[in-house]
């Protein structure tokens, strides 16, 4: 696809194609303002990043999706709102003019479903592939924390967005055989074994309602959780609330007003909940894992809300199916999704139960078995 729609654009055959895996967000999505832990790994929402050298110092970009073109001047690489999604390709350029390195024209092409993706994690799919490109094309030999850290300045100095460390260090290491349990306080990671089999399944469920709304409202509730931390940090005097004891937000020992008090405790047990899926996969405890996804859904839904009347109306319907263990709600970069935990002989009687969903709002439910991805790959290089 990637080299099909460069040619195509370019009239030249791309010389370096990078495949990056889009993210998928099990618990801890809010983790970064508690340095808490995450558990993530990489799904099959790919972009494609295809380049070849160009004739001169001007860069062209070519986004398939929105049929979209840019280009800029290699050595002139101001940020412009305006360039949108060109703007992550510039802060590469950017960070690599900064070690030296001599930036000429270039021709790029971005492909993929990843393009749909939300601004957080497509910057840093975007920033991934071009950042991996360049170290194909010019032989520069950075190995993949370097690329991490480049691209997570990219992100958040040149772009000034929000885009967690973890969802960068995933898309570069990231294994098909299981998750990544991810430090955001030592920035340091473990590799959690896939524990589902052949009989248990996680079931990812999209209730299709139109992303934007949903978008929004997640973007609301990561500033509601970043103003509940610094008020908890300032009334505690501390630099960081990674161990504070829920007990003392439950039992109100920390005077903050409601609110905070609510989104704190919840965010570090969701952390905490993260921590604890190690253990539970090692023992493949999948009645476990099932309630501590469902006690994240509760959390998210009661304390954070988020949530929306499909995806309420959809885990009810879980919850009343056998041998469905537990439903929570992951995040994927499309919006908040439904996951289950669930013996695969029991999907064909969830579906079932979908069949007035229609009926009732006007969107189709659609079901996917997920599995986890591996990470990023030079697909081309020559």
């Amino acid at each position: 696809m990637g080299e099909v729609s460069h040619k195509k654009e370019y009239n030249i055959e791309p010389e370096v194609v990078v495949k990056v895996p889009g993210i998928t967000t099990i618990f801890g999505e809010f983790a970064y303002y508690c340095q808490g832990k995450v558990l993530c790994c990489a799904n099959a929402s790919f972009l494609n990043v295809s380049v070849s050298k160009g004739v001169d110092n001007q860069v062209h970009i070519f986004n398939s999706y929105t049929n979209d073109r840019k280009r800029f001047v290699s050595t002139s690489l101001k940020f412009r709102k305006e360039d949108k999604w060109a703007n992550y390709v510039k802060g590469v350029f950017q960070e690599l003019s900064e070690m030296g390195t001599p930036m000429d024209g270039y021709d790029i092409s971005l492909s993929g479903e990843a393009l749909a993706l939300d601004g957080a994690i497509l910057s840093a799919a975007i920033s991934v592939g071009v950042c991996v490109a360049m170290n194909e094309l010019n032989g520069l030999k950075l190995n993949e924390d370097a690329i991490a850290m480049l691209c997570f300045k990219c992100c958040t100095r040149y772009c000034n967005e929000l885009t967690k460390y973890s969802t960068i260090v995933t898309m570069l290491k990231a294994r098909s055989d299981g998750y990544i349990l991810f430090d955001m306080n030592t920035l340091s990671l473990q590799y959690v074994d896939d524990p589902f089999t052949d009989k248990c399944k996680v079931l990812i469920v999209n209730c299709n309602v139109p992303p934007t709304a949903l978008r929004e409202e997640l973007s609301h509730r990561h500033a509601n959780v970043r103003d509940a931390f610094a008020i908890l940090k300032a009334k505690t005097q501390l630099t960081s609330v990674k161990d504070f004891p829920i007990s003392e937000l439950t039992q109100r020992i920390v005077q903050i007003d409601e609110q905070s008090r609510r989104i704190c405790r919840a965010v570090l047990e969701d952390s905490q909940l993260a921590s604890s899926m190690e253990r539970l996969a090692k023992g493949r405890d999948h009645a476990q894992i099932g309630k501590c996804m469902s006690r994240e859904g509760v959390l998210l839904r009661d304390d954070l809300e988020i949530s929306c009347p499909e995806l309420d109306w959809l885990a009810k319907r879980a919850s009343e199916v056998p041998l469905c263990y537990g439903a929570g709600i992951v995040f994927n970069g499309y919006g908040p999704y439904l996951a289950l935990i669930i013996d695969e002989s029991s999907i064909e009687k969830y579906r079932e139960k979908l069949e007035d969903y229609d009926r009732i709002f006007g969107f189709k439910a659609t079901l996917t078995v997920f599995n986890p991805c591996g990470a990023y790959e030079v697909v081309r290089n020559h």
